[in-house]
């Protein structure tokens, strides 16, 4: 049950700070967008959308696409998974482990989103149920979350820092 819960809430969580980038990362040559608030939020709400659909397909491929390289995810009771190719691959483990595995709601409301910049924080709170198998019977989670999200080159936003919590 770990392994589906945990890919079910793999893209609900976040991150307390800005990681200490140094000067000659790929991070610092991503320059400062003149975007206005308006366009980022709308860019904002596109990747929250990817993060629904890409959670209810159950498909770790099309979750992996929604972070940045250097992500990082905290999940309750393990370790931090570092780097989108480790989100993955855990992610694909879970699905491998339970392929029968459904998620039938996610639904994440984000209270309140930050932008400074290249980076957006939020937080917010999720409600989903999933079903480790056809005949298994519906299975509901509440969490609250925090995120850090990061700009990417062609104006997209990408999950760089997520962990969530269990509110149940």
């Amino acid at each position: 049950m770990r392994q589906a819960v945990a890919f079910f809430v793999l893209a609900v969580c976040g991150c307390m700070a800005i990681p200490n980038v140094p000067p000659n990362s790929t991070v610092a040559k991503i320059p400062v967008s003149v975007s206005s608030e308006a366009s980022d939020l709308a860019a904002i709400e596109r990747l929250h959308q990817e993060d629904i659909a890409a959670t209810l397909s159950h498909n770790p491929k099309a979750l992996a696409s929604l972070w940045t390289n250097d992500a990082v995810r905290m999940e309750p009771g393990g370790p931090a998974e570092v780097g989108r190719q480790a989100i993955y691959l855990n992610d694909s483990t879970a699905h491998a482990r339970s392929p029968s595995a459904e998620v039938v709601r996610y639904a994440p409301t984000i209270t309140d989103v930050q932008v400074v910049q290249n980076w957006a924080f939020e937080w917010g709170h999720f409600e989903g149920a999933y079903k480790e198998s056809p005949t298994d019977s519906l299975h509901l989670i509440h969490g609250n979350l925090l995120r850090v999200l990061r700009r990417q080159p062609d104006g997209s936003w990408r999950f760089a820092r997520v962990m969530w919590n269990s509110s149940d």
